[in-house]
């Protein structure tokens, strides 16, 4: 247990040095069963892969128009 909190510590670390931010998203089952199937058909590796696509589509796409 203290190794697994160990290693999730270093990840986070790592991935705020590369400049991201933690977000919790409460998103509803029938959501959360489409990312993983997404998942499960190979789209994406992971729900925050998946979930990280679609806010940058949503955001990029509407500043763009």
């Amino acid at each position: 247990m203290a190794g697994d909190q160990r290693r999730q510590a270093r990840r986070r670390s790592a991935l705020r040095e590369k400049g991201m931010t933690q977000q919790n998203v409460w998103v509803p089952a029938e959501l959360r069963d489409l990312i993983d199937k997404s998942i499960a058909d190979g789209r994406f590796s992971n729900r925050s892969e998946a979930i990280s696509w679609a806010l940058q589509k949503a955001f990029k796409e509407a500043n763009a128009a």
